[in-house]
């Protein structure tokens, strides 16, 4: 099998907020750590979920005293779970001691979320199960080169 390389995969720092993001406050640091408990609604559909944070959909997270503001980058400007989500994050993130309220908006910026905001071992794990599927189904994905 040949070596697969990732075109989705981005030499540049990311603008998002990823599990590797670090914050100079530790109440972000915090905060993160509650988003990372949020899971995607889609992603519960399928044998693997995964979190918001993962999935890059955590634009920021900006802190002013108690009040707390979280931008999302939904998959799809559509998405109908954006209540959920909305939701159980603030019930996450108000329940630490540290915030009183919790607001949670979109990003309406025209960006648009790829899956090159996902995590690197997020994207090696997609990536892994879908070749495991194809050759499971006897499927070749991708046309083999003759020289």
């Amino acid at each position: 099998m040949s070596t697969y390389t990732d075109p989705y995969a981005s030499s540049d720092p990311p603008t998002h907020v990823t599990p590797e993001t670090e914050f100079d406050d530790e109440r972000k640091s915090r905060i993160k750590a509650k988003l990372s408990e949020v899971l995607d609604p889609c992603s519960c559909m399928s044998e693997h979920p995964i979190n918001i944070v993962d999935l890059g959909l955590v634009e920021s997270i900006e802190v002013d005293g108690s009040a707390v503001e979280i931008t999302l980058l939904l998959t799809s400007q559509r998405c109908t779970y954006f209540l959920d989500i909305d939701d159980e994050v603030c019930e996450r993130v108000e329940s630490l001691p540290e915030v009183d309220t919790c607001e949670v908006h979109q990003d309406t910026s025209a960006k648009i979320w790829t899956n090159d905001r996902m995590s690197d071992a997020e994207r090696r794990a997609r990536r892994k199960r879908f070749h495991e599927r194809m050759e499971a189904a006897g499927i070749t994905p991708y046309a083999e080169r003759s020289d």
